[in-house]
């Protein structure tokens, strides 16, 4: 082959060599909104301070199997902390402690944990209406997540890749509304927020996102409540070293079944777990059920 011809070639060949990769940094994790919990099922009053730890496992596959495929685990512990400033204003923030690990299909592994992007996020009452508190309550959520994810590197000093570490480094400003319902023995609340996301890290261009969440609460008594939940998310394709990543983005529903146990007034304790029930995703992507326990202390 020519000088002439073999610059081409090469940028060509690695071109085609990234566009078969895996997918870079998962696109379908994180949907539904997990500040519903921490924000509480019942009506905000001034003042309440409440302490929230939540645990998430989840897996899913990407990449082509006949080129190589990418399965990914991922161990979320969520530390949140909302207070509300008065009956129509709350603010909070989640602290990810994450763990991942990442086997490719030519045997190839990795593994990291650390801190991901802390989310601080505010919701503010607009509308209450029936009764003296408010049978219906709707208003505006808003919040930033922030580059707060650890780049962890190998015993040579080496960053690992994008798709194992804790979380992208990207600047997410986010905004949306949401509505609640509250008639013994029923809650229902919902929200619609969309993300705007900056670049992360190793040049790595997740894609704006929206999500949907609706959850439904029945208590069967004063203390024990059934869950039933849909969340939803749409996205658009990621880029990596600006080029497009075929198996990234798309809608992806999934929904909700789960316990909620208050003990001694002040505690709450959760339990359920996300089943995939419609995904219209971008080239080779699987996602598998996702587990979540958490706990809620009220001061």
């Amino acid at each position: 082959m020519s000088s002439r011809l073999r610059g081409p070639a090469v940028a060509a060949g690695l071109a085609a060599l990234l566009l078969q990769a895996p997918a870079s940094a998962c696109s379908t994790c994180k949907c539904g909104d997990y500040t519903i919990s921490l924000f509480g099922a019942e009506k905000p009053f001034e003042s309440r301070f409440r302490v929230g730890v939540d645990y998430v496992h989840r897996s899913e596959r990407q990449g082509d199997p006949a080129v190589l495929e990418r399965e990914t685990d991922e161990q979320r512990l969520l530390l949140g902390l909302s207070y509300a400033v008065t009956g129509d204003l709350s603010v909070a923030a989640q602290i990810p402690f994450v763990r991942k690990q990442i086997r490719d299909s030519d045997l190839a592994r990795q593994q990291a944990e650390g801190l991901g992007d802390i989310d601080l996020v505010g919701r503010w009452t607009l509308l209450r209406e029936g009764g003296v508190s408010g049978r219906h309550l709707a208003g505006v959520r808003f919040g930033v997540r922030l580059p707060t994810a650890e780049q962890v590197e190998d015993a040579a000093g080496e960053r690992l890749d994008i798709d194992v570490q804790p979380d992208a480094g990207s600047t997410v400003p986010n905004l949306g509304g949401w509505y609640s319902y509250f008639r013994y023995p029923w809650f229902v609340t919902t929200t619609l927020t969309w993300f705007s996301f900056g670049d992360g890290h190793q040049d790595f261009s997740p894609s704006d996102a929206v999500v949907a969440s609706a959850l439904a609460q029945y208590g069967l008594t004063q203390t024990l409540a059934l869950q039933l939940g849909l969340d939803a998310r749409h996205a658009g394709r990621n880029r990596f070293l600006s080029i497009e990543d075929r198996d990234s983005g798309g809608t992806l529903a999934m929904a909700f079944g789960g316990v909620a146990l208050r003990v001694f007034d002040e505690l709450v304790v959760s339990a359920g777990a996300q089943v995939p029930v419609f995904d219209d995703l971008n080239g080779h992507q699987e996602e598998d059920p996702v587990l979540r326990v958490g706990l809620a202390y009220d001061f």
